[in-house]
């Protein structure tokens, strides 16, 4: 019987998202709790992967030897510090299932113990849909490293800011402005980024490398383009490991010279085999640019709007959705300076953001950045047929350091653009 209790109990943890403290999984069973025939058997696990591979059912039956089918029992895994128990009185078929923290109790009464386990998959399937979210929930609003949301290491923080990158490039812009041939062709970009981020969060150390690539599509005859950004990142929490995906859209739009809006779409997943975690977002946000000349120097003023949310993720009969919801304002100062005396061409750039959180609540709803980078945009020319074609080249390195009340960090990062 325990090792189908403890099958179901781990079905539980695995429908939720995980980042890690000490272990992901702390196991633990006790027969005959509080009698003189009390035997407890305790394990630890750093992964859904290693309660798969290591669980010695062996082990369990022969240090529970006084367990019978009539004994009372306890089984509680301890999830990042969320306790699921399940309990089951002497002479009883009658399970308990509870997961104290969202205020889920469960009672399933089979015919025998074995059914009333049945009746809790069942239960799962039919009506565990809530208790789910609930705890997931739970653990983006209380947990500092949950790799859905409610830190810097989130899909959705890396969503949130891709978004912003789409509308803020004031290198590009001043060069446009200065040495674009009007009325021609513009040629395509490809674009190859490399990041790496380290971030304390709460006393967590958190890891990320991440390849960004991106295609702008460089419409003729204007500065307008449509920007198509597919970043892989691997996010290392203390040794356990997940893994995201973005496919994004921006179409920047110049209203005037030094003016732009950008509208964006899009969608990000993140898994994890050693966190148990498996969720999906989308997104749709809407970034003002505004470029202002001061003598040499150009200063961007940029705000976006953005909106993001969870959508089911159906893995056999479950679909599982941590109904995450949220608003966020980014805004943000990039002061663009000229760098000739360097090498003729390059350029600093200072730049500043402050991100915030509403909807949902999250474990890290506010957070600010500033840092500065160096590089080039080059535009040049070349004759097609009757034709003129602008080409841009980009390079630039940067770093940024980010603060927040619970998390503090930084990142590097390059790319080129050809």
């Amino acid at each position: 019987m325990f090792k189908k209790v403890f099958a179901i109990v781990a079905l539980v943890a695995f429908l939720t998202p995980a980042s890690v403290f000490a272990g992901v999984f702390d196991l633990s069973i006790t027969a005959n709790p509080g009698l003189g025939t009390e035997q407890t058997w305790s394990q630890s696990y750093k992964s859904i992967e290693d309660v798969i591979n290591n669980l010695d059912t062996s082990e369990i039956e022969s240090n529970l030897s006084l367990y019978t089918d009539t004994s009372a029992a306890t089984g509680t895994i301890n999830f990042r510090g969320v306790p699921i128990n399940l309990s089951i009185a002497a002479n009883s078929s009658t399970l308990i299932l509870e997961i104290p923290s969202i205020g889920v109790t469960e009672t399933f009464a089979g015919t025998d113990r074995d059914n009333s386990v049945d009746l809790i998959e069942d239960w799962l399937k039919e009506n565990g849909e809530s208790a789910v979210t609930k705890l997931m929930k739970e653990l983006v609003a209380e947990t500092p490293t949950d790799p859905i949301a409610g830190n810097p290491s989130s899909m959705e923080s890396r969503m949130v800011s891709m978004d912003y990158g789409y509308a803020v490039n004031t290198d590009e812009v001043v060069e446009m402005n200065a040495n674009y041939a009007d009325s021609s062709i513009n040629a395509n970009m490809v674009s190859v980024f490399a990041r790496y981020s380290n971030y304390d969060l709460d006393c967590t150390s958190s890891t990320e490398y991440s390849i960004p690539l991106a295609y702008t599509i460089k419409f003729d005859g204007s500065k307008n383009s449509l920007a198509i950004r597919v970043p892989i990142s691997m996010i290392d929490v203390d040794g356990s490991k997940a893994y995201n995906f973005v496919l994004g859209l921006g179409f920047t739009y110049f209203v005037k010279d030094d003016w732009s809006l950008t509208p964006a779409l899009g969608y990000t997943a993140v898994g994890s085999v050693d966190l148990a975690s498996v969720a999906q977002l989308l997104s749709s946000s809407l970034t003002s640019a505004y470029n202002f000349k001061i003598d040499k120097y150009t200063l961007t003023l940029a705000n976006m709007l953005g909106y993001y949310k969870t959508i089911p993720f159906n893995y056999g009969d479950y679909s599982i959705d941590p109904d995450i919801q949220n608003t966020v304002f980014r805004n943000g100062l990039n002061f663009n300076i000229p760098a000739d005396k360097l090498k003729k061409g390059t350029s600093f750039e200072l730049f500043v953001t402050d991100t915030r959180y509403f909807g949902s609540e999250l474990y890290i709803d506010q957070y600010n950045e500033f840092g500065i980078s160096y590089g080039f945009a080059k535009a040049t020319q070349k004759k097609k047929g009757d034709k003129v074609v602008n080409l841009m080249r980009k390079a630039r390195v940067g770093f940024t350091y980010l603060f927040a009340d619970k998390a503090n960090g930084y990142s590097i990062n390059f790319g080129f653009s050809f």
